[in-house]
C-alpha cells in the first residue's frame, strides 16, 4: 500500500532539516512510537504500539535511516513483528524537507505490507485515517520540539511532569527545545476513524449553514 503525506512546520527548512538528522527526536514526536535502545550509525531498534478495537498489537522492529544533506531528503526502511498476532510489517518511508519563504513544507511518501492477523484491519480507509492523525500529531510535536527552550520558570514548573519517553532523554539533551508530557503510549487507530468522521460530519454541517 502506497501513502503520501505532505504537512508544514512554521520554522526555517535548516531547523527542520537539523531535526530530521536526530533519529531520536523523531521517534519521540510520532505517538505511540519508543527507542527500545539507543540509536547507532542512524540504525533504529524501536517498538511501536497501536490498538485495532479489541486487539492490540506492539510491532517490534529495526529501521536504517538514510540522509542526502545536498537535497534534504532522505529515506527509512525498516521492518517489524508482532508476535501475539503472528503479524508483520515491512516498508520504506521517503521524505523531502522543502523551503517555503519562513515556513517549511515536509513531504512523505511511504510504502509498506502487512501479513498475518492484522492484514484483515489494513483497508485503505482505516490505514488513510490511520495515517492522516499520525502525521498531524508529528507535525504538532515536531513544531513544538523546534519552539525556543522554556524559560526557567517554565522548566521548574514542569518538573513534576514525566517526561514522553524516558529513554529518549529529550528533557535532558543540551540545544534541544522540551517535549511536553504527551500520553502516546499507545495508537487507537478506531478512535482516530472516529475522530475523522466527527471531523468530516462538522465540516459538512457547517458548508451547509454556510
Amino acid at each position: 500500500m502506497d501513502l503520501n503525506q505532505r504537512f508544514t512546520i512554521d520554522a526555517p527548512a535548516a531547523d527542520v532539516w537539523q531535526a530530521f538528522q536526530d533519529p531520536a527526536l523523531l521517534v519521540d514526536c510520532l505517538p505511540g512510537a519508543t527507542l527500545r535502545e539507543p540509536v547507532a550509525d542512524n540504525h533504529l531498534k524501536l517498538t511501536f504500539q497501536v490498538k485495532l478495537g479489541p486487539i492490540a498489537a506492539a510491532f517490534a522492529g529495526e529501521g536504517d535511516l538514510s540522509l542526502d544533506d545536498a537535497t534534504r531528503s532522505g529515506a527509512l526502511q525498516g521492518r517489524g513483528t508482532d508476535r501475539k498476532s503472528n503479524s508483520r510489517v515491512k516498508g520504506e518511508a521517503a521524505f523531502a524537507v522543502i523551503e517555503e519563504g519562513a515556513t517549511t513544507a515536509v513531504e512523505l511518501s511511504v510504502s509498506f505490507s502487512i501479513t498475518g492477523k492484522l492484514a484483515q484491519f489494513s483497508r485503505e480507509g482505516i490505514v488513510k485515517a490511520l495515517a492522516d492523525q499520525l502525521t498531524r500529531d508529528f507535525a504538532d510535536n515536531l513544531q513544538q520540539a523546534l519552539q525556543p527552550e522554556a524559560s526557567a520558570e517554565d522548566a521548574a514548573g514542569d518538573t513534576q511532569a514525566p517526561a514522553k519517553h524516558a529513554a529518549n532523554d529529550v528533557a535532558q539533551t543540551p540545544g534541544r527545545a522540551r517535549l511536553k508530557s504527551v500520553d502516546t503510549s499507545s495508537v487507537n487507530a478506531l478512535s482516530l476513524v472516529w475522530r475523522m468522521i466527527v471531523n468530516w460530519w462538522r465540516r459538512l454541517l457547517g458548508k451547509s449553514a454556510a
